[in-house]
């Protein structure tokens, strides 16, 4: 397999005031080959991308974004996101959704609303995180989920199975399933943070509104913080990637605190 060409995500990864020498090293460094011992990346899944911050420091512990796309993006969204959340304090991860549909295929990639789909890539997740971990300093208690549209019900999904993996997720603008809290008996997320914008893209009197899911994320036990209130006025997209960035770094401070 040529790992050049199965991770797309290099020549995007590599910051572009680089040079071509700066930029040859640095792939090297990616993909493992740089020293006779080194182990080389082997990633369980093809279509991913990831985002390198500027002045990458490779004895600084990152936190890892793992960005999950809404209905009709893919993987390169990263690209978009990541610069308006920061450009030097986190690595991020993002993979594209498995399906999609044979009469639109221009619409783009969807997530299954599926808990058997969402164990399957849990596993896949944590293999990818594994790999490559082996290039790239990824802090393994500082590792957040964060979506947008559907994103946010495989985000759920994802935490509420591994509570242990995930130091939380950020759900903006989300849309969610009643199946999202199925299969979740006894998950406990006391240790976990969760960013929840209040909005809802369903009807008002809809089981999925803002406060049916503020109910259900009350019985996670998790540490919620939310944004935007249940009236008209919301929070501007790029103010939400402002908020992300902040949150997540008060959970490092409230960490070295501790």
């Amino acid at each position: 397999m040529d790992f050049t060409q199965r991770l797309k995500w290099i020549e995007q990864a590599l910051n572009a005031e680089q040079t071509d020498h700066l930029q040859s090293s640095a792939e090297n460094r990616i993909l493992g080959l740089q020293g006779s011992t080194a182990s080389p990346i082997q990633l369980p899944l093809k279509h991913i991308s990831l985002f390198r911050p500027e002045h990458y420091e490779p004895g600084y512990a990152y936190p890892l974004v793992i960005w999950l796309h809404s209905d009709g993006g893919s993987e390169h969204d990263l690209h978009q996101i990541m610069p308006q959340i920061s450009l030097r304090n986190y690595l991020g991860l993002s993979f594209r959704a498995p399906a999609i549909d044979p009469a639109a295929p221009d619409n783009g990639y969807h997530w299954p609303d599926s808990h058997l789909f969402a164990a399957q890539f849990m596993e896949n997740i944590q293999k990818t995180v594994v790999e490559l971990r082996k290039a790239l300093n990824i802090h393994e208690d500082r590792i957040y989920l964060a979506a947008t549209g559907s994103g946010c019900s495989m985000a759920t999904k994802l935490l509420l199975k591994a509570p242990h993996f995930f130091a939380g997720a950020a759900l903006l603008n989300g849309n969610f399933s009643d199946k999202d809290f199925q299969k979740t008996a006894g998950a406990s997320l006391k240790k976990n943070r969760v960013l929840l914008d209040r909005r809802s893209t369903a009807q008002s009197d809809s089981k999925h509104s803002a406060q049916w899911l503020g109910r259900m994320w009350e019985t996670t036990g998790a540490d919620i913080q939310t944004v935007n209130s249940l009236k008209t006025e919301t929070t501007q997209e790029s103010e939400l990637f402002s908020l992300l960035d902040r949150w997540i770094m008060e959970g490092i401070s409230t960490a070295w605190l501790v």
